[in-house]
């Protein structure tokens, strides 16, 4: 492993995230949260103000940028050095943060929601996650395909294409093949255990499966309460196979797990 896996902390400030929806809209939650994943030694803050769960339904822009800049502002305030991913569909909310000092977008719909959002990205020189999401997502079906991973592959090479056809650099461009995105459990497995080939062919990925069931074979005698093991042992999968970012909601934890990781393949 090159380089030790990075932390995403994520902070959701939506009325109907799947696993934490509400509970951090008020701005002084927000900080709260904020400031307990900085002590946690979290230095990337990932902000998104529309939930991506199937069947999600949409913020409008201007709604977004109401929740989304004061915490940019009380982030710059608590620590200067956190950098600031901005998870959003919109070029619009994309660019008001990346004015206000946000370093990453992070489209869950590849850009293809808003067909200015490369251009902003471009224009800000700013790391970009791309995540396949497919449109069965939105109506909470699967993904039909003989092979998911050729798939994923097929789906990013065409996109970073795209973007670099838009005056993105290709090295601020990690992938997120989206677990759980409208894939069954099987190909959600099968993700995993090709990591080290997606990073192998894609070089820059993160990977995000806190708090999510991605699989009925794996979680079917897990409880609510112990889904946080489940995550940290992906969690620690992910940073052995040199994935580089892990969006999470325990910071804590997943940054033990990080690092046990990290000493044993290092020490």
């Amino acid at each position: 492993m090159k380089n030790k896996t990075k932390i995403i902390g994520i902070l959701n400030i939506t009325e109907d995230s799947f696993s934490d929806g509400g509970k951090y809209i008020k701005l002084t939650e927000s900080v709260n949260h904020i400031k307990s994943m900085i002590s946690d030694g979290c230095r990337i803050i990932d902000i998104g103000a529309e939930s991506t769960k199937s069947g999600f339904k949409e913020v409008s822009s201007d709604k977004q940028l109401i929740r989304i800049l004061p915490v940019i502002s009380e982030i710059k305030k608590i620590k200067d050095d956190v950098k600031i991913s901005i998870d959003t569909r919109s070029s619009v909310v994309a660019e008001a943060a990346l004015r206000e000092g946000a370093t990453i977008v992070n489209d869950v719909s590849g850009g293809s929601n808003d067909k200015d959002m490369f251009n902003v990205v471009s224009k800000y020189n700013a790391d970009i996650i791309l995540t396949h999401m497919p449109k069965e997502h939105l109506i909470n079906t699967n993904v039909k395909c003989h092979d998911i991973l050729k798939h994923i592959e097929d789906y990013f090479n065409n996109l970073i294409k795209k973007a670099c056809l838009s005056g993105i650099n290709q090295k601020n461009i990690i992938i997120d093949p989206g677990i759980s995105f409208g894939k069954s459990g099987d190909d959600n497995i099968k993700i995993l255990k090709n990591m080290a080939h997606l990073v192998c062919v894609f070089k820059r990925v993160c990977i995000g499966v806190s708090n999510k069931r991605f699989s009925s074979k794996i979680f079917n005698e897990i409880e609510n309460d112990e889904m946080s093991i489940a995550s940290l042992a992906v969690s620690t999968l992910a940073a052995y196979n040199g994935v580089e970012f892990l969006r999470v909601h325990d910071v804590d934890a997943n940054q033990d797990a990080v690092e046990v990781a990290w000493k044993t393949l290092n020490s």
